[in-house]
């Protein structure tokens, strides 16, 4: 007997069960808001089923390993950089919409890194800066 699987490419790694929300003072006077995620009060929130693809770049070698930016060890059952990278990427994905600079999410990003205590740090925050989109809505 011959069974089939369809298999399905996801372009993501993670998928958010439940909304996530963020405070940080470089939200504190903008407002935002589309079907994944919202900024008010100086909070953002991303509501779930948002996908991510965690700190890029990598890609799948033959389907059994990721090779590129490392998520981090798990830590509390989440790769360590899990939050820096969700709302790294949603910021960059909603970039031309949101009034928040580069260097703001620049920021924000090594805020929530060192909230989670990655060593790693300031070589990932470096490498976001240089590295990361740097056509934001605003300079």
């Amino acid at each position: 007997m011959n069974s089939s699987k369809l298999i399905i490419k996801k372009p993501w790694l993670y998928q958010l069960d439940h909304d996530y929300s963020y405070k940080h003072a470089l939200f504190d006077g903008i407002e935002f808001e589309n079907a994944w995620c919202m900024i008010r009060d100086g909070t953002l929130t991303i509501r779930a089923n948002y996908a991510w693809d965690g700190c890029t770049p990598k890609v799948s070698f033959l389907g059994v390993w990721w090779v590129g930016v490392p998520d981090g060890i798990l830590r509390l059952g989440k790769p360590w950089t899990y939050y820096a990278s969700l709302i790294h990427d949603v910021l960059c994905q909603f970039r031309h919409k949101i009034t928040i600079s580069k260097q703001a999410v620049v920021k924000i990003f090594n805020d929530v890194l060192e909230r989670d205590q990655f060593p790693l740090r300031p070589i990932y925050a470096w490498f976001v800066d240089k590295l990361g989109p740097q056509d934001f809505l605003i300079h």
